[in-house]
């Protein structure tokens, strides 16, 4: 992408928290999930060029430069070049990973060399799983922590004690994974596949692996695992999104799953909302990619996967109704343009005009910060749904305004 810097300048810090950022960008990328299907700076087109690998390695680049660019401020050229040697150091201060070439000294290599070195080594792709919904594509999601890691390293943790967060954090990440596979009784085999890409992903010492495989196999519970670090927002949110994709790997989620999500939240101790936003997240990123995952392609898997979108949506801006209902019905423009994208695609300028609307609103109503990033759009034909109930007259009046004229039928 020749304009990234202009891209990186656009970013609406002044309504999301450094975290939501980080994760709005990253997440539609497919990055959490360990199967990437689109990048932040380059264009998507080549990603038909590249092996998984190949573009796994230049996303987990993007994400460090994006974490580095989010917490700098205004980004340049000489701020890249910096960045790239802060990449290695914090690698190498951390221990995570060291540049290596063959059995030669790494010393001698230049930065680019050794961040190369690192970022190839931390991006395996496994291909020996069951093509299952997402079991086969998952081997790198726990990559992304390296980007928390990052970002805590920027704000000034100490490097040994990030190592040591790492393991605990993985361990348990494996565990939260091994007590949702086991949580509505005995595992089906997409949830034991899971469990067993979570735990080879993980890279554990020996103790550490062995203790997960206890934990699984004992069929332990949310109960016995400590959470002893510090957890932020994004961390959580990871954490419940892996456990979100356990369940829902059998394609269904029974009422004792969803009981074991909801004590998840509560032991994470974050807002119930952020169980319902989670699924949403997924929602959109399945939707998105149908064309792209090969275990998407199932009709009956994605009808299952987006069931409740609308619903969850609902609840979420609840609490917001009434505010939303009164903004709604004084932006019937706003309105027209969320009912014309659900049918066509928006120009340029109606899509700018879109997304100014869109902030206004979630200066008021936060959660509709949502819209502002990449994948936000995918969202609209779910509001679209909610909207009659809000604002029915002003919907009825723009659904008029927008219907095609009949000299111009679809073809």
């Amino acid at each position: 992408m020749e304009n990234y810097e202009e891209y990186l300048n656009k970013y609406p810090g002044t309504i999301l928290c450094t975290e939501e950022l980080i994760y709005g960008y990253l997440q539609p990328t497919g990055i959490l999930y360990g199967y990437p299907t689109s990048l932040l700076f380059l264009q998507d087109e080549y990603l038909s060029k590249w092996t998984s690998e190949e573009t796994f390695k230049v996303l987990l680049l993007e994400g460090l430069i994006l974490v580095d660019h989010i917490q700098k401020g205004k980004f340049d050229q000489q701020s890249l070049e910096k960045s790239l040697a802060a990449f290695v150091t914090f690698y190498e201060e951390t221990e995570l990973e060291k540049a290596k070439k063959s059995w030669l000294s790494f010393k001698g290599l230049t930065v680019y060399e050794k961040l190369e070195s690192i970022i190839d080594q931390r991006v395996d792709i496994k291909s020996s799983f069951a093509n299952k919904i997402w079991t086969s594509y998952l081997y790198n999601s726990l990559l992304f922590h390296d980007l928390l890691l990052y970002h805590e390293y920027q704000l000034g943790a100490d490097p040994g004690l990030l190592r040591e967060k790492r393991e605990e954090v993985l361990l348990d990440m494996v565990k939260v994974v091994a007590a949702a596979a086991n949580v509505d009784g005995s595992p089906q085999e997409e949830e034991n596949n899971f469990f067993e890409i979570f735990i080879a992903s993980a890279d554990l010492d020996s103790e550490r692996h062995e203790l997960a495989e206890d934990f699984f196999h004992n069929r332990k519970t949310l109960d016995d695992i400590e959470f002893k670090y510090e957890k932020s927002w994004l961390l959580c949110r990871y954490i419940l999104e892996l456990a979100i994709l356990t369940v829902w790997s059998d394609n269904k989620v029974v009422d004792s799953e969803h009981a074991f999500l909801n004590r998840l939240v509560a032991r994470l101790g974050i807002a119930e909302e952020e169980k319902d936003k989670s699924f949403v997240a997924i929602q959109s990123f399945v939707n998105k990619n149908l064309d792209k995952i090969p275990f998407l392609q199932d009709k009956n898997d994605m009808a299952m996967l987006m069931s409740g979108a609308t619903d969850r949506w609902a609840k979420i801006l609840g609490r917001s109704k009434d505010k939303l209902a009164l903004e709604l019905s004084q932006s019937k423009e706003l309105v027209s343009l969320i009912a014309k994208s659900a049918k066509s695609d928006l120009s340029k300028d109606e899509k700018e005009k879109l997304k100014k609307q869109f902030k206004d609103l979630a200066r008021t109503i936060p959660s509709l910060g949502l819209f502002l990033l990449p994948g936000g759009s995918l969202l609209l034909p779910i509001i679209l749904k909610i909207i009659p109930d809000l604002v029915p007259s002003a919907f009825r009046v723009n659904e008029v305004d927008d219907e095609p004229e009949e000299e111009s039928p679809k073809s």
